[in-house]
């Protein structure tokens, strides 16, 4: 990754620290450098410092002066403080002189890793005219078993790949709790971390909350506790997803098979809703019965975008379904089983093999982006779907 401004390290810092905060900045696009506490405001007044930080040595005092000193000469850097002293006072003390954020000394891995996914996602920022907010991008699976989750990942990772922006992502299927799995992510903190927040959810609260993928995704996942689920409510959802959209270009959400008040946030939020059905009787009713209920929300229909899954074959026709519906397919996707299920099981994205499924999900990624897609190498294929997605059935 190419060096996105620099990492200022001060203080005695050990060898293994040393490390762990090269190879971290690196991962966030940033230079590490190390100094002195003697020689840090030497060095930021060299310019290019996005990211201080100061280990507290013998003299706290020292180390609390410096804090004050550079937040005065530098409002718009972040300045972390590395300290023994985890007691509330000394917390306080750091954060009234200056700090955006105190961390425990040794240095831990994820300590680390949230403090700057903070300073990376809640650096100084003007606030966010309308028109410059991003999309929230609702996946609905009218029925379970359809591969909503399969979509709704790699619709996040395409978006973040086609358009070289950070996407986020937001698993609202609370209880299953898929989007980390299928990603291979191990979560610390979820969903639940907001709804349980004992004040006002901020950007800088709701940027720890989110677990970073490789591919540039964001992602805020449901509670690893099945007990926690109950405690987020319609309310907790739409604050976070608010506060999403005013850092991400695209958010994408996996919902929940059934409709609850995290479900109806996310359909009252949403710009864009893309409702999943196979051609099975039992799909298509579900289908008709969401299309007619995002009408009693007063769900603007020119947001809500059919799309068809081969994946369970069904005995009604596509024009028949249509009609039921009362919507034209946004696109047609493949059926291939095995593709799916094994980047489920490896929790991978669709990243790699050029199969059926995964030239249909990055067709959907460039329609959602509103960006033209590049020819594939097999032509043939390509138009097949562009044919399918518009209600045409190829020979």
């Amino acid at each position: 990754m190419a060096s996105q401004g620099t990492l200022t390290w001060a203080g005695d810092t050990a060898p293994a620290s040393r490390e762990l905060l090269s190879a971290t900045a690196q991962e966030f696009g940033l230079t590490a450098r190390f100094c002195t506490l003697r020689e840090v405001p030497d060095t930021a007044r060299g310019g290019g410092c996005e990211v201080i930080g100061l280990e507290v040595g013998s003299d706290p005092g020292r180390a609390l002066g410096l804090v004050t000193e550079l937040r005065g000469r530098l409002p718009r850097t972040t300045i972390l403080l590395a300290t023994r002293d985890g007691s509330v006072g000394f917390i306080r003390a750091a954060l009234e002189a200056g700090a955006n954020d105190v961390l425990s000394l040794p240095l831990q891995p994820a300590d680390l890793h949230k403090a700057l996914i903070r300073a990376m996602q809640t650096g100084p920022r003007t606030p966010t005219a309308p028109e410059s907010l991003g999309q929230v991008i609702t996946v609905c699976g009218a029925r379970g078993g359809l591969g909503a989750t399969t979509v709704a990942v790699n619709l996040a990772v395409r978006l973040a790949t086609l358009t070289g922006t950070d996407a986020a992502l937001v698993d609202l299927d609370l209880q299953r709790g898929d989007v980390a799995a299928f990603l291979n992510l191990t979560p610390i903190n979820s969903l639940a971390n907001l709804a349980a927040a004992p004040g006002e959810v901020d950007e800088i609260f709701l940027a720890g909350a989110l677990t970073r993928h490789p591919s540039g995704v964001f992602v805020l996942p449901a509670p690893p506790q099945l007990e926690d689920a109950d405690g987020i409510g319609h309310d907790d959802v739409k604050v976070a997803l608010d506060l999403l959209r005013a850092q991400f270009r695209f958010t994408v959400i996996d919902t929940a098979r059934t409709i609850t008040g995290a479900t109806l946030a996310a359909f009252e939020t949403s710009q864009r809703l893309l409702l999943l059905t196979d051609l099975s009787v039992p799909g298509v009713r579900a289908a008709r019965r969401i299309v007619e209920l995002l009408g009693r929300l007063e769900v603007p229909m020119e947001q809500v975008e059919l799309l068809v899954t081969e994946a369970v074959p069904g005995p009604v026709g596509l024009p028949e379904a249509v009609r039921a519906i009362g919507k034209q397919p946004l696109l047609v996707l493949p059926r291939d089983d095995a593709t799916a299920a094994e980047a489920m099981n490896q929790g991978a994205p669709l990243n790699g093999k050029q199969t059926r499924l995964s030239l249909a999900l990055t067709a959907l990624a460039t329609k959602v982006a509103g960006i033209a897609a590049d020819k594939p190498k097999s032509g043939q294929l390509f138009r097949r779907l562009l044919a399918r997605s518009s209600g045409r059935v190829p020979a």
